[in-house]
C-alpha cells in the first residue's frame, strides 16, 4: 500500500502538478517563506486531526474534514502528502488523493482572487489591500495622495492591479528570479491585455515588413503581388505563485482583422511551429516574452479584431532537496550523489574582505547520459545554478547572487557561485540575521506542464 500512495503522490504532482530613478520603495508585503513539498514531520495539530478525521468511522467526521483540510489551503498541503507518502488506510489515501490533486491544481493554473470596495484611497493603499488578500509581495515605487475608488467583485489579482495601475498611471512589473510584482509610477498604461487565469498577455508591438513581386508576374492576372508580412510581440507574466521555467512556441487558432479578413499565415507541415521547443526553458522567471507572424491580406483593415492562440507552459510545482552537504564550510573537495546530478563540492569559504558574504567553488555533473542525438543539454547547465542554496542552521536562506565564474563541459558545470546577506536586486538587507552557513542543498525541480488559451482584442494595425 505505502509504494502505491508513493506513486500516486507523485503522479498527482505531474499531472496537475531596487532604487528606480532615485526614489523611494515601498514595500507592500513580504512574501511567505517557501513551504516545502511533503513535510518532513507532524505540523499544527488542528491539521493533523483533520488528517486523520479522513478515515474516521463516521462519514459526517470525514466530509467536515475534507472540507477544513480544503479550506486550509496550501499550508495543509506539505502535512496531506506526508501522510498520502506513508499511510496504509485506503480511505484516508483515497480522500487525501483528491484533495491533493485538487489543491495543486487551483494552486499552479487558477488566479488568486480579489475582492475588495475602496473609496477615496491612494493608489498604495489599494495596492497593499490586494496584497493583503493574496498574499504577494508589492513593491510600490512611489506614493501618491491622489484618491481613487474601485470595487472588485472575485477579479483576478492581474485584472485588478492592472485596474489600479493604469487608473493611476502606474506600470507593472515582473522579473526573472524573483517573486517581486513591482509597480511604479512611470505614467504609462498598457491598453492590449489579455488574462488567462493566474497568466497575463501583455501585447508590446507590432513590426511590419511589405513585399512587392516584381518578376515572374503571370500575364493572365489574379496574381498577389504585395504581401505584408507582421509580427505580434508580447510577453507572458504568471502569478508569483508559479514561476515558469519555459514557454512553447504559441499556436495561432484565429486571427482576423476589422474587415473580417483572416491574418493567419500558412501553417507549417506538421504543426512545427506549435512543437518546436520552448522559449527560454531552464530558467525560472514570471516573465517571458515571444512572438507570432501574421500576414495582412487588406491595407484597409486598422485592427486585429480577434487573435486567439495557445501555449503550453511549463511551471515549477515543487522543489525537493536532492543533495544536502552538512557544515559545507568544512568541505573540501568531496563528491555527493544525487538521483539526477553529482555535487562536487572543492570549497565554501567566507570572503576575506566581506564578512558575512561566501564564495563557493562547486562542479555539478549529470547522471543522465549526453544523447548523441541531440548533444549536451545546455538547459540543464543554465538552471543548475539556480537550483544550488545556502542555509544557516535555522533554516534562514543566504541570497544566490549568481556565476562569478563557470567552465561548461559535456554533462557538467564547474561554477564559482556567491552566496550574501543583502538582495542585490533591491539593496535590502534579509529580514532576519543570518549565521554561518549551515547547509548546502542541491533541489530538484519538479514541473508540470499547462496548456493556457488566450485572445487579445481590438489591437491596431500599423
Amino acid at each position: 500500500m505505502r509504494t502505491m500512495a508513493i506513486t500516486a503522490v507523485f503522479g498527482l504532482l505531474i499531472l496537475a502538478t531596487c532604487a528606480v530613478g532615485g526614489k523611494e520603495r515601498y514595500y507592500i508585503s513580504e512574501s511567505p517563506a517557501p513551504m516545502p513539498l511533503v513535510a518532513e514531520g507532524p505540523g499544527d495539530v488542528v491539521i493533523e486531526q483533520m488528517i486523520k478525521d479522513l478515515g474516521s468511522e463516521d462519514w459526517r467526521t470525514r466530509e467536515q474534514a475534507g472540507r477544513d483540510l480544503a479550506a486550509k489551503g496550501e499550508k495543509a498541503l506539505p502535512y496531506m502528502r506526508r501522510v498520502l507518502l506513508s499511510t496504509e488506510n485506503p480511505e484516508v489515501q483515497r480522500r487525501l488523493a483528491v484533495l491533493v490533486k485538487r489543491m495543486d491544481f487551483d494552486r499552479l493554473v487558477v488566479a488568486k482572487r480579489v475582492t475588495l470596495n475602496a473609496k477615496d484611497r491612494t493608489a498604495k493603499e489599494i495596492v497593499a489591500d490586494i496584497a493583503k488578500q493574496t498574499g504577494y509581495k508589492i513593491e510600490f515605487g512611489e506614493q501618491s495622495d491622489t484618491k481613487h475608488s474601485f470595487e472588485f467583485n472575485n477579479a483576478s489579482f492581474w485584472q485588478a492591479i492592472d485596474t489600479v495601475a493604469n487608473a493611476a498611471g502606474l506600470t507593472v512589473y515582473t522579473e526573472y528570479e524573483d517573486d517581486t510584482v513591482r509597480v511604479y509610477n512611470h505614467e504609462a498604461m498598457n491598453p492590449y491585455v489579455a488574462y488567462a487565469g493566474p497568466f497575463r498577455f501583455l501585447a508590446t508591438n507590432i513590426q511590419c515588413n511589405r513585399n512587392v513581386q516584381l518578376s515572374n508576374i503571370s500575364k493572365r492576372g489574379g496574381q498577389e503581388r504585395v504581401t505584408e508580412y507582421m509580427s505580434l510581440s508580447f510577453q507572458v507574466n504568471s502569478e508569483p505563485k508559479n514561476p515558469m521555467l519555459g514557454i512553447s512556441q504559441p499556436e495561432l487558432l484565429v486571427a482576423t482583422d476589422n474587415l473580417g479578413g483572416t491574418l493567419l499565415p500558412p501553417r507549417e507541415r506538421n504543426d512545427f511551429e506549435y512543437r518546436s521547443g520552448y522559449y527560454n526553458r531552464g530558467s525560472r522567471s514570471h516573465n517571458m516574452s515571444m512572438s507570432v507572424n501574421l500576414i495582412r491580406g487588406d491595407r484597409g483593415a486598422t485592427t486585429i479584431k480577434s487573435l486567439k492562440g495557445r501555449v503550453r507552459v511549463e511551471l515549477l510545482s515543487g522543489t525537493a532537496p536532492e543533495v544536502v552537504v552538512v557544515d559545507p564550510l568544512k568541505v573540501k573537495k568531496k563528491t555527493f550523489t544525487g538521483r539526477t546530478a553529482d555535487l562536487e563540492v572543492t570549497t565554501v569559504d567566507e570572503d576575506a574582505n566581506n564578512k558575512g558574504v561566501y564564495t563557493m567553488n562547486v562542479t555539478a555533473k549529470s547522471r543522465i547520459p549526453v544523447d548523441p542525438r541531440r548533444g549536451d543539454d545546455y538547459q540543464w547547465a543554465s538552471n543548475i545554478q539556480q537550483r544550488i542554496e545556502l542555509s544557516d542552521d535555522k533554516g534562514n536562506r543566504f541570497f544566490n547572487y549568481g556565476l562569478q565564474a563557470s567552465n561548461h563541459t559535456p554533462g557538467g558545470l564547474q561554477m564559482t557561485i556567491m552566496f550574501g546577506p543583502e538582495d542585490r536586486r533591491t539593496g535590502r538587507p534579509s529580514n532576519v540575521k543570518l549565521g554561518p552557513p549551515a547547509r548546502l542543498v542541491l533541489t530538484e525541480w519538479l514541473t508540470v506542464t499547462h496548456e493556457v488559451a488566450f485572445e487579445f482584442k481590438d489591437i491596431p494595425l500599423p
